[in-house]
């Protein structure tokens, strides 16, 4: 017989490897955009953060609109 444990363990110990209703793994972190558009814009916002608001951003918002209409501007 095992130890009751924490309800709220959550190290992999040998209770919560040989409990299957515990399961210790977290929960799945949501799917970063698969968007051509949106992982541009990202790019473009992050180097924007950064203090690089210049050509390179400029020309990822370009691609990102040319992204969303097909290629058509």
């Amino acid at each position: 017989m095992t130890e009751p444990r924490p309800a709220d363990c959550t190290s992999p110990c040998i209770a919560c490897m040989t409990d299957e209703s515990h399961d210790p793994a977290p929960a799945p972190l949501s799917a970063p955009p698969t968007d051509r558009a949106a992982v541009l814009r990202e790019a473009a916002d992050r180097l924007e953060r950064l203090g690089l608001r210049d050509l390179a951003t400029q020309e990822l918002r370009r691609m990102a609109d040319e992204a969303e209409t097909g290629g058509a501007r």
